[in-house]
């Protein structure tokens, strides 16, 4: 939509409206539809002419009979930003309408000549023409060369009316946004023009990225920020449950200057929910979806919800049996629904709750005390607790899939299997290694000598902590050297392995060394 505004103030509290809507300025008896083709015009640039056609619609909407005499168009010529075109010869225009008895019996257009700054057209009825509301006249200007200054084009609309008596001319001024030529807004679309009733809309456009979107619709708006969980020219809406219009509004500054396009579309939604102030239904209310009382909801009879039944006040029933049947009840849509007195469950009859149950007092289960659970959480975030003793009967196995934690004495009294399954490497002399944990475990390190004067050495380390293996030959009496090393190593933790010498010769002959990782669980490791 082409941006429209008017030099002087509104009359009876208007606002200035936009393409489309009737504009009223001064004096101005004729209701008028100021348009473009291209709907949202740009300056020129060398690189790319702009050719548009000026469109006034008159008379749409009017609710009183006003006489009309000529009709005159004018437009500002020059090169400036307030003008249209520099070239006032290539314009022409045209006139479409008016041919009936009372409508003027046909319409004149007549050549463009100039006046000043102005290019003035002029539109003469046959007959004194009655605009009464029930029909249109449409004032066109065609061939109009844009000229290359951003700004707002101005033009003049003079009509010579009365509601009685002699007519007289009367002035409507009005202004048409040129934007910059870098400044591109359009297509605005949904990707579906219909979503299921819950379901959220996605809408497409194309636009300047530079420019800032604001995206209104029912009574809320939201300023768009582009990045990676929302790519330029495309938006998500929430939740829709009725149909809804949406506007995007896109504003882009050039040179100190703020220029606004807006666009519209609508998006359908299949089976909306629906609003009604009152309904009164002297038979049978089947309702096969949802049914929702802003209100009171009196049922004198047979009130069928097969769907969701949402009373927002009371509900009565004052049919005789005073039996509200329900096949599923749910409090407002996202809120909890609230129970405010005892509620007795007659002999079997079975409750089945298949989402959370939150109970702010105890649960005592009364009849076999058996208490089926398939999944048992603490409150969202907190650990659950459990504050009593716990007995696992013989035969039920108990899994941990995360760490299992005990700030008391963790006592077994059957058999445990608490070891994974161990690992063992041969290590180079001269060399270190390092693993991190995937699970706690042992780190074991054996080292061997079997030639004199040779002492190699095998070093674990962990956070901080080290411990050494050596292994001496004695000669006097000759006997092998043999030293192992352990460290406990935390889950998640660092762990390094050398093995080098601590004295004596150096080179590798006569020394062995072996490395053992025994994971607490499953957690195997590569060296």
């Amino acid at each position: 939509m082409t941006r429209t505004r008017g030099h002087q103030g509104t009359r009876d509290g208007e606002r200035q409206s936009s393409v489309n809507k009737l504009i009223r300025f001064g004096t101005a008896l004729l209701p008028y539809a100021v348009e473009t083709f291209p709907p949202e015009l740009n300056a020129s640039t060398p690189g790319n002419p702009v050719t548009a056609t000026l469109k006034v619609v008159v008379g749409a909407g009017l609710t009183r009979p006003v006489r009309c005499d000529r009709l005159t168009v004018k437009l500002r010529i020059g090169e400036g930003a307030s003008a249209w075109t520099g070239n006032r010869t290539a314009l022409d225009s045209g006139v479409i309408g008016g041919e009936s008895p009372g409508q003027g019996d046909g319409w004149t257009k007549y050549d463009g000549y100039p006046e000043g700054d102005w290019q003035v057209f002029e539109f003469e009825p046959t007959t004194t023409a009655v605009f009464d509301g029930n029909w249109r006249l449409t004032l066109n200007v065609f061939n109009i060369e844009v000229n290359t200054a951003p700004g707002w084009a101005e033009l003049q609309l003079v009509e010579k009316t009365s509601t009685s008596g002699a007519t007289s001319d009367k002035v409507t001024n009005a202004q048409v946004q040129k934007a910059p030529s870098s400044f591109v807004f359009h297509s605005l679309h949904p990707r579906d023009l219909m979503v299921g009733n819950g379901d959220c809309a996605t809408l497409l456009w194309q636009g300047t990225q530079d420019a800032a979107y604001t995206m209104y619709w029912s009574d809320t708006h939201e300023e768009l920020k582009f990045g990676p969980d929302q790519p330029f020219g495309e938006w998500q809406s929430p939740e829709l449950h009725t149909p809804t219009g949406f506007m995007l509004q896109a504003r882009y500054t050039e040179d100190g200057k703020t220029y606004e396009r807006t666009l519209t579309t609508t998006v359908s939604v299949i089976k909306p929910d629906l609003e009604l102030r009152h309904l009164t239904v002297n038979g049978t209310l089947t309702a096969k979806g949802a049914v929702t009382a802003e209100g009171t909801l009196t049922a004198n009879g047979t009130l069928n919800a097969n769907g969701t039944l949402n009373a927002n006040a009371d509900l009565n029933a004052v049919a005789a049996s005073r039996t509200v049947r329900i096949r599923d009840l749910r409090g407002p849509y996202g809120v909890t629904l609230r129970v405010n007195s005892n509620t007795e469950f007659l002999a079997n009859n079975s409750v089945t709750v298949n989402g959370d149950l939150n109970a702010k007092g105890g649960i005592t289960a009364t009849g076999s005390n058996f208490v089926r659970i398939r999944e048992l959480r603490g409150p969202y975030g907190e650990p659950l607790k459990i504050n009593s003793h716990t007995q696992f009967l013989p035969d039920n196995d108990v899994t941990v899939n995360r760490m299992l934690e005990t700030k008391g004495l963790l006592k077994l009294s059957g058999p445990t299997e608490l070891l994974g399954q161990p690992q063992s490497w041969s290590l180079t002399w001269n060399s270190s290694r390092t693993f991190t944990a995937p699970t706690s475990g042992l780190a074991i390190g054996h080292v061997y000598c079997g030639g004199g004067n040779r002492n190699p050495m095998v070093t674990i380390s962990s956070e901080g902590r080290t411990t050494r293996a050596s292994a001496l030959k004695f000669n006097s009496p000759e006997r092998l050297g043999y030293e192992t090393a352990v460290l406990g190593i935390r889950k998640g933790k660092s762990c390094t392995v050398e093995f080098k010498d601590s004295g004596g010769d150096s080179g590798s002959g006569w020394k062995s060394a072996w490395f053992i990782w025994i994971p607490f669980g499953a957690g195997s490791i590569s060296l």
